[in-house]
């Protein structure tokens, strides 16, 4: 379990870089290597830095995936691992924006290879009673890296801080692949690839009963995710009339909640495995699930008086939205840990990449969802902004019924799907 601090520190570096963006992009204008006018150089960079390399990216998942279990997962980490690594480096060093253009694509490929391996080398190397722990630790990291990734690019100017990171990327990628030799060399699994992989074993596991219904949850899964994550400084401006900073604290808050969830989800399913119990995942993340949508519910639709700012109207609705997150995250952990249990491990490395495309597809169309929405209620209905924003992000956040859906049916499927380990 060792080698898990090395990964969770790789996954913190990198996504510290991905998320710094958002504090050096108009530094990296004012300074002459993003293009366009100062009405349209976010859209330029957006398209080119962003869009681009995440399309390019994702079609490049799945044999990435292939690779990772055909000719291994340790070899495919190292590959990915120092191209986000190198990728950083040449941001930090671009003088052109074509320069910087091929950068983000390295570390946006990169970034998106390296999922399915970590994903499947997680399963290969920690028991199944530990599993949850060991995915908490990824998603825990993931979070992180938010706050650190804006507080990088305030502190630092932003060659210094892609090129600190990106050489902190290839020392952490060294240090995970000697950690995880190191605990395949103690099992019975290898760290080289499998070569009794066949297509029509991948399109097996793929099209399984159960592996489809987690393939739907996911999807689904990271639609209010990611409205929430995008519009919510926007929606508490909007229907609570809150200043931004005032808004930004309580997400600060709130994604120390979402930490806190990925950790208990992860270790209270993993007590109840212990225990005997091989429903213990699905029953944590029904309970979390079905809780989070409530409390979050209650959250989005509080009657908050606008524009007070003061602590005793502040607390009661944030508090909910700690709640609500920290609920709804119970489960996070427990999905990759089910679809872990569920799949052959000379495939989990394609399938976690396909599995990771729908995620972030379902986080890609959430806020185009919540968008359209509210300017359907404002310009066609005559709803207030306050109004709209919150039925919308209420309808947005009613589609993790799905995901719950998902949970009841696996009561049944999830048993008789378990692979045998080993």
């Amino acid at each position: 379990m060792r080698h898990l601090v090395f990964l969770a520190l790789l996954v913190l570096a990198y996504f510290t870089a991905n998320y710094m963006y958002a504090a050096v992009v108009k530094p990296m204008w004012r300074e002459g290597v993003i293009p366009g006018r100062e009405f349209e150089y976010e859209a330029i960079a957006g398209l080119y830095l962003v869009t681009i390399p995440s399309i390019i990216a994702i079609a490049l998942s799945v044999p990435m995936g292939v690779v990772a279990d055909k000719v291994g997962k340790v070899k495919t980490i190292l590959f990915s691992g120092l191209l986000m690594g190198v990728g950083l480096v040449m941001v930090g060093a671009s003088t052109s924006f074509l320069l910087l253009s091929v950068a983000f694509t390295l570390f946006a490929v990169g970034m998106q290879g390296v999922y399915p391996a970590l994903m499947g080398s997680i399963a290969d190397t920690v028991p199944v009673s530990k599993r949850g722990l060991g995915y908490a630790v990824y998603y825990a990291s993931t979070v992180v890296g938010y706050p650190l990734g804006l507080a990088t690019g305030l502190l630092l100017s932003w060659r210094l801080g892609y090129t600190f990171l990106g050489a902190l990327v290839i020392a952490l990628t060294l240090a995970v692949v000697a950690a995880l030799s190191r605990a395949y060399g103690g099992l019975r699994v290898e760290a080289g690839g499998v070569s009794e992989y066949r297509a029509s074993g991948v399109l097996k596991s793929v099209t399984s009963p159960a592996v489809v219904a987690l393939l739907v949850l996911i999807f689904f899964w990271g639609m209010p995710w990611g409205a929430i994550t995008r519009y919510a400084v926007n929606f508490l401006e909007d229907a609570w009339g809150v200043s931004r900073e005032r808004a930004a604290t309580i997400l600060t808050l709130a994604s120390i909640s979402i930490i806190a969830g990925h950790v208990a989800g992860g270790v209270l399913a993993d007590r109840r495995v212990r225990a005997g119990d091989v429903l213990g995942r699905v029953k944590v993340s029904l309970l979390g699930v079905a809780v989070g949508i409530a409390v979050m519910l209650s959250f989005v639709l509080y009657p908050y008086p606008y524009g007070d700012e003061s602590l005793a109207s502040l607390l009661p609705p944030a508090a909910l939205a700690l709640l609500g997150m920290m609920f709804t995250t119970l489960s996070y952990p427990n999905i990759s840990s089910v679809l872990s249990e569920v799949v052959r491990r000379e495939y989990r490395a394609t399938v976690f990449a396909v599995f990771n495309i729908l995620n972030s597809l379902g986080w890609a169309v959430g806020p185009t969802l919540y968008g359209a929405l509210k300017a359907f209620l404002v310009e066609s209905l005559g709803y207030s902004i306050p109004w709209a924003s919150k039925v919308s992000i209420a309808t947005v956040v009613l589609l993790w019924l799905v995901p719950l859906a998902v949970w009841v049916l696996m009561l049944g499927l999830y048993p008789k799907s378990r692979v045998e380990e080993g």
